[in-house]
């Protein structure tokens, strides 16, 4: 009788010391906290170019992106976006124009790289939203293409004299965006941005246009992303 009152004894002791532990450990769990500073996104958009050939954004193109988020801080943040890309420029009027000594292109076809980085100000920011601006800086590499898709950089007489043309330019976008987040760390980003590309040559013309404006593109991205959760331990 006594060994079994001991066995007893012993196998409460044990449950007992089982349930302590498991409540030790519960406070251990909760207590453990989630980062959730980074996130990925691929996204689609409408671009629109302002040219000489296409004073206004009127011929719209389409834009495919990669991007990276460091999102820890509450204000200032960092972005990282790399897009490929085309937009179309088309003055018919040109095309009249007296095409003796030059071949000046009515059309151009821009296809286009671009890599930069955004600087980003929260406006608002939540755990799970969004709403900020954004100056960026980068790499922007492009090609000129007529109707017949000849590269028209190879064209010197479709250029006033003396002019030659570079294919790669610093772009400066200008953005306003937000973000909202899913329960499953799913989301979406969409942001409206001015791209200040350091060249006038979008659309192969400079001093038979405006030589005094840089082109620029008008684009609106939507993207899918994706948030990194890191447990602190």
């Amino acid at each position: 009788m006594l060994r079994i009152l001991l066995v007893l004894a012993l196998v409460c002791s044990c449950i007992s010391l089982s349930y302590a532990q498991e409540e030790d450990s519960i406070p251990f769990e909760t207590e453990r906290a989630v980062e959730k500073n980074k996130f990925t996104g691929i996204g689609i958009g409408m671009v629109l170019p302002k040219t000489d050939l296409a004073p206004t954004y009127q011929k719209p193109g389409s834009n495919y992106s990669a991007s990276f988020h460091f999102n820890k801080r509450k204000r200032l943040n960092l972005s990282l976006f790399l897009n490929i890309g085309k937009v179309q420029s088309e003055d018919r009027e040109v095309a009249y124009l007296d095409q003796s000594e030059f071949q000046i292109n009515s059309y151009a076809s821009t296809v286009y790289q671009s890599l930069h980085v955004e600087p980003t100000f929260n406006l608002v920011k939540k755990e799970n939203w969004a709403i900020f601006i954004a100056q960026g800086f980068g790499f922007f590499s492009f090609r000129v293409y007529d109707q017949h898709h000849n590269d028209l950089s190879d064209q010197l007489n479709s250029r006033a004299p003396g002019e030659s043309v570079s294919n790669f330019a610093v772009i400066l976008p200008t953005s306003l965006g937000a973000y909202y987040f899913l329960p499953n760390d799913f989301g979406f980003h969409a942001k409206i941005s001015l791209w200040n590309t350091q060249t006038d040559y979008l659309d192969n013309i400079s001093s038979f246009g405006n030589p005094d404006n840089n082109d620029n593109i008008l684009n609106f991205q939507l993207s899918v992303v994706k948030r990194f959760s890191k447990v602190i331990k």
